[in-house]
């Protein structure tokens, strides 16, 4: 059964709102802080096992791949907590970075770190640190 058109319309005006949300909230983060996006990103979508929760990077890989020391990449983090990409879960040493999705419930990040490593779009990294958000469009 197809979808009526208002509902298409809808969807659509939706997805730029959130589209609209994700750019400005990247805007409000330091480039440092897109950057440890990417990782965390990269860490929860890519290469993971299935016995992984969806949607988390784990701190412990997180920390070794991002070069930063411990109180730097905990200043990124709040950032992004600040920003409400990200939320930090369970209790130092075991936390879990899990990625939030937009107030919509869609998870744009997925969405994009998903289409980047299909080739469908640019790079999750142009999108993220150089806000190359129009490819997304």
């Amino acid at each position: 059964m197809a979808k009526p058109i208002q509902q298409e319309q809808s969807s659509g005006a939706d997805r730029a709102e959130d589209l609209r949300d994700f750019a400005e909230r990247l805007n409000s983060v330091s480039p440092q802080a897109r950057k440890l996006l990417v990782h965390v990103a990269e860490l929860a979508y890519h290469g993971r096992g299935q016995q992984r929760r969806a949607d988390v990077a784990y701190m412990p890989e997180l920390h070794e791949s991002c070069g930063l020391d411990v109180d730097a990449m905990y200043s990124l983090l709040q950032e992004l907590k600040t920003a409400k990409f990200i939320d930090v879960e369970d209790q130092y040493p075991f936390e879990d970075i899990r990625i939030l999705p937009s107030s919509s419930g869609r998870n744009l990040l997925a969405e994009i770190a998903k289409r980047s490593a299909d080739g469908k779009i640019i790079p999750l990294r142009s999108v993220l640190v150089d806000l190359q958000i129009e490819v997304l469009e």
